[in-house]
């Protein structure tokens, strides 16, 4: 439930990102036109067909973009943070909502309408420079994201997925780590499978010692071969 934002002193934008090499006063103006808003966990922002057209600024929070494939099966686009944006697709071409956007953490947004933003566009080339970079990268992740999907096998969505997520482990050679692992209903959003698929397929690398679950972060023994097994 969105909850205007009513404390003594309004946030700023000064950390939003394809605002960062705007001048203070266009950044302030921008300011001037913001509706501010609270949003608690679990709320949709935005969902999918909807008609608004604004585009929201994080000031604080996090959420989550999903898009649902055939039987209502959820599949995570992007997890959005502070300095982040969305819906700017529909304040650009005017046409309906995407995807469903969700606040994972109680959240503070400002929100901007297609007007002013076309305006801020046309004023500042360098918010629009910024902001067709963010459309190249959008679209580099998501055609990544279409080719995993079309070519690899349910197991190997999610062997690709967890390499995505490793980073190598400082404290011992060779060795690569996920902290606080995405639990398997998490995963399965991720990468378009139910979560007893997930479950098989980290069960599989955990009998061969691929893998080791401690605690909450999951260790990944044998990289190279969990490639190999992406790639097979």
């Amino acid at each position: 439930m969105s909850l205007t934002l009513s404390t003594p002193e309004t946030p700023s934008l000064a950390e939003i990102k394809i605002l960062e090499d705007a001048p203070p006063d266009i950044i302030a103006q921008v300011e001037r036109c913001c509706r501010w808003s609270e949003y608690d966990e679990g709320d949709v922002v935005i969902d999918q067909k909807d008609v608004g057209t604004s585009v929201f600024f994080i000031a604080k929070g996090r959420l989550r973009v999903i898009d649902f494939m055939v039987e209502d099966q959820e599949v995570s686009l992007a997890d959005l943070e502070p300095g982040d944006t969305f819906g700017e697709l529909s304040a650009v071409d005017l046409k309906v909502r995407s995807a469903r956007v969700t606040a994972l953490e109680p959240t503070v947004l400002a929100e901007v309408n297609s007007d002013d933003f076309h305006k801020l566009l046309l004023d500042c080339p360098t918010v629009t420079f910024s902001l067709l970079k963010r459309f190249a990268n959008i679209i580099r992740n998501m055609t990544s994201r279409v080719t995993a999907m079309s070519t690899l096998s349910p197991h190997q969505r999610i062997y690709n997925e967890l390499l995505r997520l490793a980073e190598p482990d400082t404290t011992v050679d060779g060795v690569w780590i996920i902290s606080n692992v995405p639990n398997h209903v998490e995963l399965s959003s991720w990468v378009g499978v139910d979560k007893q698929t997930v479950a098989d397929a980290i069960g599989n690398l955990a009998r061969s010692r691929v893998v080791e679950r401690k605690h909450r972060n999951l260790i990944i023994r044998d990289h190279a071969r969990l490639q190999r097994l992406v790639s097979q």
